[in-house]
């Protein structure tokens, strides 16, 4: 079934609370702040002019997100660095992920639709809404258990909201997890698996 439009009221929309101190996980380019916002209109569910944060409940989920590809050349990964980033303060999530949402018309589409034009639209009428952002299924997890926060801006609410509690280069222990559990194998440059 497809993703509807979203309608025009969202009262009672399902709800997903992240607790205050809960660590979520987002791989960053090494030269950028864990804190930055996406805010070029491309991703998912950016919103603008205010951007979107992405993250994700695991370092696995936050590795898959970034490294789409089976097959991941090792300088982009050591271009990267993980973050862990505390819940300062209690969000409240729209949760794409539950079945009551059905009855607004959201399917598992918006978490794997090809169409960002829509799937903007329907974080648009959250932040109407005002939740501080979605949770939802990360789309390259064919089990769909890895999940996800867009968290929404502008950047100076996540001060109040997130705190960066570690900043680390990609460890090889996390490149094996993610090659044994979905297959993503981390080459040299030029090279090849074997």
């Amino acid at each position: 079934m497809p993703l509807a439009e979203p309608p025009d009221r969202l009262s009672g929309f399902p709800r997903a609370v992240v607790a205050k101190s809960t660590v979520l996980a987002r791989i960053h380019r090494a030269e950028t702040d864990p804190l930055s916002f996406s805010t070029s209109g491309a991703g998912r569910f950016d919103v603008r002019p205010a951007g979107t944060l992405y993250l994700a409940a695991t370092d696995d989920g936050a590795f898959l997100e970034v490294f789409r590809g089976s097959v991941v050349p090792a300088e982009e990964v050591s271009a990267r660095r993980i973050a862990f980033l505390e819940v300062r303060r209690e969000l409240e999530l729209a949760d794409v992920t539950s079945r009551s949402a059905r009855r607004f018309g959201v399917t598992a589409a918006i978490h794997a639709s090809p169409d960002y034009e829509l799937c903007r639209r329907w974080a648009a009428a959250f932040e109407a809404e005002r939740f501080d952002g979605i949770h939802y299924r990360l789309s390259h997890d064919p089990s769909s258990t890895e999940t996800g926060v867009a968290f929404f801006g502008p950047p100076r609410r996540a001060a109040g909201r997130l705190r960066t509690v570690d900043d680390q280069p990609i460890g090889d222990e996390l490149v094996e997890r993610v090659r044994k559990r979905f297959g993503i194998v981390v080459v040299p440059s030029g090279g090849r698996t074997q």
